[in-house]
């Protein structure tokens, strides 16, 4: 009997925590064509779900909550509760589309069955359709749950190699010591970042309803700027995500104070492992984005110097330590620590900001192209904003979910966007 891991267990508990929490994770595909039925979609999956058995099983509580949460086969299993279909109102535009996102990710998943399900959506515009595929965050995070777009999917062509990003695990004895000393210096790391950002920000209390929007670049218009600066994909992007906060902080009146807006961002820790199989292998580092900056170029620089210092300070392995000195704990101690814990609202992240890379060729649901994925990611504990990074065939994705009272959300995503734009015509690298 496989038992949640305590991160896994964590977001379930980050519901009970907070009754406007809904902590699901997924993706909208745009897909070219009519939309097939929804018993065609329904056939396509029952003929794959042996590649992910735990698509059948739901979470069992422990009596008494003397052990963690269980995985079990679900013996009522139905798949027309999981495989289901919408229709756009017309005329079935982003407006209309961003919409529906908002409304299906918001909605709880019912714990007595399994934690996924899928909506064909038809009536996009241009003759096109939509799948809204989520999946609780207990069962999978951003990188096992996009392998587990295979259900539905197929590649057009073969996958073009691509280097894993990740924290390798250490395996001889000097290399556990030497990560137990980062560590050490993460934990440190992270304790300072615990403060609470400063002045007025983006958190506040959460209300029932989900916003989204999103933004989509082209990842090679970039390439240049890279090469003259030497900083990474993600660099950029968050740089860009930090230019769209700094419009949203000076819209709404506020300072784009240096340490405004603390994000949480997730760092895959699947190197050296199969991410075939659902689960959540992810540490984090605490980043306080450059939103002071006002130079899109600057703050690219900024971005990569801080992410670079965090890394070497050792906060990802002192989240993975973290990890396993919690698993080492009494679940029935560690349980009632994480509802305490969660109980208390928190002043310290401001948004949370994470990047997991899509595939490089067109993926096809039962024929049909998908022309792009919107990411979608959680917001809850006071974090009212969230922002979701996916790439896919050379293109680069922004999802932005807000709470229903952000009604501000498009700044956010215009702020972004034109960040990008900036940076495209600073090829050269300069400030």
């Amino acid at each position: 009997m496989d038992r949640l891991s305590p991160l896994s267990a964590a977001f379930l508990a980050a519901e009970d925590a907070d009754p406007e929490c809904s902590m699901v994770i997924g993706s909208c595909a745009v897909l070219e064509g009519s939309a097939p039925s929804v018993e065609e979609v329904r056939e396509l999956v029952a003929s794959r779900l042996e590649l992910a058995p735990r698509y059948r099983q739901r979470v069992r509580p422990a009596p008494l909550d003397l052990r963690a949460p269980a995985w079990v086969d679900d013996p009522g299993f139905d798949l027309d509760q999981h495989v289901v279909a919408r229709a756009l109102p017309r005329p079935g535009s982003e407006v209309e589309l961003a919409e529906l996102v908002g409304e299906v990710m918001d909605a709880r998943m019912d714990r007595c069955r399994p934690l996924w399900e899928m909506t064909v959506v038809d009536g996009v515009a241009g003759g096109r359709w939509a799948l809204v595929c989520r999946v609780h965050h207990t069962l999978a995070d951003g990188v096992s749950g996009t392998e587990l777009l295979r259900l539905v999917y197929d590649r057009v062509e073969p996958e073009r190699p691509r280097h894993e990003v990740g924290i390798p695990k250490a395996r001889t004895g000097t290399a556990q010591v030497d990560e137990a000393l980062r560590a050490v210096r993460g934990g440190f790391a992270l304790t300072g970042a615990l403060a609470p950002v400063h002045g007025p920000s983006v958190m506040g209390t959460l209300r029932t309803g989900r916003r989204y929007a999103w933004r989509t670049v082209e990842i090679e218009s970039v390439r240049d700027l890279r090469r003259g600066l030497e900083v990474t994909l993600n660099d950029v992007a968050l740089a860009c995500v930090a230019g769209g906060f700094r419009a949203l902080l000076e819209r709404r009146g506020l300072e784009p104070h240096p340490r405004a807006l603390r994000s949480l961002v997730p760092v895959s820790a699947w190197a050296g492992r199969s991410a075939a199989a659902p689960d959540n292998r992810v540490t984090l580092v605490l980043a306080d984005l450059p939103v002071d900056l006002e130079s899109p170029v600057r703050r690219v620089v900024a971005v990569h110097d801080r992410m670079a210092r965090l890394r070497r300070a050792g906060e990802p392995q002192a989240g993975l330590w973290i990890q396993r000195l919690a698993a080492a704990v009494p679940y029935v101690l560690l349980g009632r620590a994480m509802r305490l814990l969660l109980s208390v609202p928190q002043h310290q992240v401001a948004t949370v900001t994470t990047n997991v890379p899509g595939p490089t060729v067109p993926l096809a649901c039962l024929g049909r192209r998908a022309e792009a994925f919107l990411p979608y990611v959680p917001v809850a504990d006071r974090v009212r904003v969230g922002v979701a990074m996916f790439t896919y065939c050379g293109h680069l994705t922004f999802g932005l979910t807000g709470d229903r009272d952000v009604d501000d959300l498009e700044v956010l995503a215009d702020g972004i966007e034109s960040s990008w734009r900036e940076l495209v015509g600073t090829a050269g690298g300069r400030p």
